[in-house]
């Protein structure tokens, strides 16, 4: 195809006409007289160019830098076996640093150097003096790998810290006392071998245990737990200590260990019933107490009792006072007069520090014909002590028939509206010993307090600023056990203060504030105020323990 189209060509230039022809090399001369132009132009432009001769340009040189260090830890109370580290900006000669390093206090040392040879670690060989400043000088002496010296000495300072100390602790406490199936634990503050606590750890009185460390190599154990091979005896009081002397890991004396002195929680038993055991009682609604002489678990106590009248099973609920020591049944319904009640705690009741009983326990009581009896009322041959008078205390028959009502109530009766003191009653709480009387409460907090009250109208606990516990401080009772109760009857006579027992004792079915300010077994007098003024009436009654 190529050949056949340059012969086409080249017959159809040969056969031009002339004209063309002429034009066609004019075209052709034109186009070689441009191409001179140009190429004369560029050589022009060529020769006018400066002559300059081209060099290499000179790089920069450094030289090299000198290596430079800190001190990592400068502090105080750096532990005993702990290494003083030093860091370097590059990798140095170790042994010219070594060889330069200087302590003051001299001690002996070992060099450890990390995989880049620029962090130092000084190692007490064995361990740093306790309480000691140590001077660490690292001179101009030091070179890195290439031989540069260090651009300034450094220098530091540190204190060294304590000897080891340590703790003994136990594991399973139930307050201030200790389950029997306790372990206990001796924690240090640094390592500590396995050899020095076994043959200086005891515990007396003597028993077997197992001694283990947390760390299974024997190598940092800091916790040491001594488990007895057998469950504690109860109600027992036991020391743990170690003997002075022995050193920690690093070699360094420990520190004495404090003992401890800890005592095993008692075995739980029923202290007192209440009904008591073979007793009668005239309240057919007789609520039944047991005080056991730790507090106990609710849950499996209430299961371990049980209640029968006439062998037939009581429905009732119970309640729980005194940190959880007395826990009191009472009957949804009365009992028949003449019933014989069957109590009983099974042995599997358990205190809150999780012990059983050794062994069930139960009582038995009959209900007998309720009784009652007078509470009498009298202004007549009252006695005033500590400097008091009939006028300080003018309502003072009111005052002690009131503390009377109140101690018929404590004590487990029930004062009636007309004032007696019937057995029969509505106690949610269990009866408690008789308040005493105390004149000094009732003439510096009581008697002032309900002065005030009356002269004001005012029926306030906190009226005047004040609060019972600072009258009570103020009166010269600063103890931490103190309540009060107050009340606004309509009279200072026999009937105001009938009204006011029965109010408080009311308060027994939801064990309002008042009615276990009475039944509080905390509480052991008592001082009564009782004034009239302005046309009101108040009383108030102050408790402490």
């Amino acid at each position: 195809m190529r050949t056949k189209a340059a012969s086409a060509l080249s017959l159809t230039a040969g056969t031009l006409p002339r004209a063309a022809r002429w034009l066609l090399d004019r075209s052709r001369l034109q186009a070689l007289l441009v191409t001179t132009a140009v190429a004369l132009l560029v050589s022009g432009l060529l020769v006018g160019l400066p002559a300059k001769q081209v060099a290499g340009q000179q790089l920069p040189t450094f030289a090299p830098l000198a290596p430079q260090g800190n001190a990592h830890q400068t502090q105080t109370d750096l532990a005993l076996d702990v290494p003083f580290q030093v860091r370097f900006t590059k990798p140095m000669n170790e042994s010219t640093v070594e060889a330069s390093v200087q302590i003051t206090p001299a001690v002996g040392v070992k060099f450890l150097w990390d995989a880049t040879a620029q962090t130092l670690s000084i190692r007490p060989d064995p361990h740093w003096q306790p309480h000691t400043e140590y001077t660490i000088v690292i001179p101009t002496t030091a070179t890195d790998l290439e031989g540069l010296a260090l651009a300034a000495p450094i220098a530091a300072q540190f204190t060294s810290g304590d000897q080891t100390g340590g703790t003994i602790t136990a594991t399973r406490m139930v307050g201030d006392q200790v389950s029997p199936s306790t372990a206990f634990q001796v924690t240090f503050t640094r390592p500590v071998k396995m050899s020095t606590v076994a043959t200086r750890l005891g515990i007396s009185p003597l028993v077997e245990f197992n001694l283990v460390g947390d760390d299974p190599t024997d190598v940092a154990s800091q916790v040491f737990t001594l488990t007895p091979k057998t469950a504690l005896k109860t109600g027992t009081i036991f020391v743990v200590g170690m003997t002075e002397g022995g050193t920690d890991s690093s070699g360094s004396l420990l520190n004495p260990i404090p003992q401890l002195r800890v005592e095993t929680l008692e075995t739980p038993s029923v202290q007192t019933f209440t009904p008591a055991d073979g007793t009668k009682t005239g309240d057919n609604n007789q609520p039944i107490s047991m005080r056991f002489t730790v507090p106990m678990d609710h849950a499996s106590t209430q299961a371990a009792f049980s209640i029968s009248a006439n062998s037939r099973g009581v429905a009732g609920s119970f309640t729980w006072s005194d940190s959880d020591t007395v826990m009191t049944f009472i009957p949804a319904r009365a009992f028949f007069i003449g019933a014989v009640i069957t109590v009983k705690i099974a042995a599997s009741a358990r205190s809150t520090g999780g012990l059983k009983m050794v062994a069930a326990i139960g009582a038995t009581f009959s209900i007998a014909a309720p009784r009652s009896r007078g509470i009498s009322y009298s202004t007549k041959g009252i006695t005033y002590t500590g400097g008091q008078t009939a006028a300080d205390a003018k309502w003072g028959g009111a005052e002690k028939y009131t503390m009377d009502l109140m101690n018929c109530t404590r004590t487990g009766g029930w004062v009636t509206s007309g004032g007696q003191c019937s057995s029969q009653s509505r106690h949610t709480l269990p009866a408690q010993g008789a308040l005493a009387q105390d004149a000094g409460i009732a003439s510096h907090v009581a008697r002032p307090f309900a002065i005030a009250l009356a002269t004001n109208c005012a029926l306030l606990h906190t009226f005047g600023g004040t609060t019972t516990h600072s009258r009570m401080v103020a009166g010269g009772y600063p103890g931490a056990s103190w309540g009060e109760n107050i009340s606004s009857p309509g009279n200072a006579s026999q009937s105001g203060m009938i009204s006011t027992a029965v109010f408080f004792q009311s308060e027994a079915s939801y064990k309002g504030g008042h009615y276990r300010n009475i039944m509080n077994s905390y509480f052991h007098r008592a001082g009564v105020g009782v004034w009239v003024a302005n046309g009101c009436t108040r009383v108030v009654i102050d408790f402490y323990g």
